[in-house]
């Protein structure tokens, strides 16, 4: 350890060397975490609290929080001369408070990606074109390209008429089946109720 170091740390008392251990130790895992998903995209890693999201109550990033609550409050109080129980009660809420504050941040931050993704429902109605020849009789391999949320997507394409539709063929939307096809009709054949 270099001096200056271990000049610092000998003369503290047990309770400020284990809090500032915890609070060290967790900062530095914070701080990893926290680079890794920026530069490498590597997120918070296993989650027992909620499976769906990948962002539970209990999952690397928020038990990580929980510590950094719980070593920094603990060093806090210890330094101002505070009974170690009532230190450690302290911690302890501090560090949940950390963990609820992450979890509720993180669920926010998902609901913000989620509702940026394209719902391919919002195309029916819209106007489009043949991307790839969509085959006739609901067959599929064709494409249209069509604005779905203001952007310009290509999405796979059925359509219920007889004759093939051409790459270049104006047509609207009129349906949505599974995730993202669309079924089309020509702009010539649609009929507005």
């Amino acid at each position: 350890m270099p001096e200056i170091i271990q000049t610092w740390w000998e003369p503290l008392s047990f309770g400020l060397k284990f809090f500032y251990a915890i609070g060290i130790i967790s900062l530095s895992v914070l701080a990893i975490q926290v680079a890794l998903s920026l530069f490498v995209g590597i997120e918070g890693g296993v989650d027992i609290g909620d499976h769906d999201s990948g962002m539970g109550m209990l999952s690397v990033r928020g038990i990580t929080a929980f510590f950094v609550g719980l070593g920094w409050a603990g060093v806090v109080m210890m330094q101002r001369g505070m009974a170690l129980p009532f230190v450690i009660g302290i911690s302890l809420v501090v560090g949940f408070g950390m963990m609820v504050a992450i979890y509720v941040m993180m669920r926010s931050l998902m609901k913000l990606e989620s509702s940026g993704s394209l719902d391919y429902s919002n195309a029916v109605g819209q106007m489009g074109t043949v991307y790839v020849t969509i085959p006739p009789v609901k067959r599929p391999g064709g494409q249209v390209e069509t604005m779905i949320q203001g952007r310009l997507v290509t999405a796979e394409a059925l359509q219920r008429g007889s004759q093939p539709l051409k790459p270049g063929t104006k047509v609207q939307v009129v349906e949505k089946v599974g995730a993202s096809t669309l079924i089309v009709e020509p702009v010539e054949n649609f009929q507005i109720d």
